[in-house]
């Protein structure tokens, strides 16, 4: 499965660019960039997907200074048969952290 992610750094600002979006080959890797960005305001991204052999110290970077705690990820979940989702559609999920740092994965329909 391959999970597609949108990085929203805080829901009290809004973001620059809600059409850059990120892939990674299975769950853990948006859960763990989610972590380290609010965590450190800093992290590796995967705007062309997780290059497997290549070292975190070699994969781009980005600052994240606006990121909180209030941070979530938009979500949308494919199948290896389905196609990337277009600008514009409804996520699937809505990722966001507890005040203990666990990721919490909601239904986009029940955040709206």
């Amino acid at each position: 499965m391959t999970v597609y992610f949108t990085f929203i750094p805080s829901r009290r600002k809004k973001p620059a660019d809600l059409t850059a979006m990120e892939f990674a080959p299975n769950q853990e890797v948006p859960e763990r960039a989610l972590k380290r960005r609010v965590a450190h305001h800093h992290g590796p991204t995967y705007y062309d997907g997780v290059k497997y052999g290549t070292s975190l110290t070699d994969s781009p970077v980005e600052d994240f200074p606006d990121a909180d705690p209030s941070a979530f990820l938009l979500v949308w979940r494919r199948s290896a048969t389905q196609v990337a989702p277009k600008r514009g559609e409804a996520p699937d999920e809505v990722w966001t952290l507890t005040p203990r740092g666990r990721v919490v994965k909601n239904s986009a329909d029940t955040t709206r």
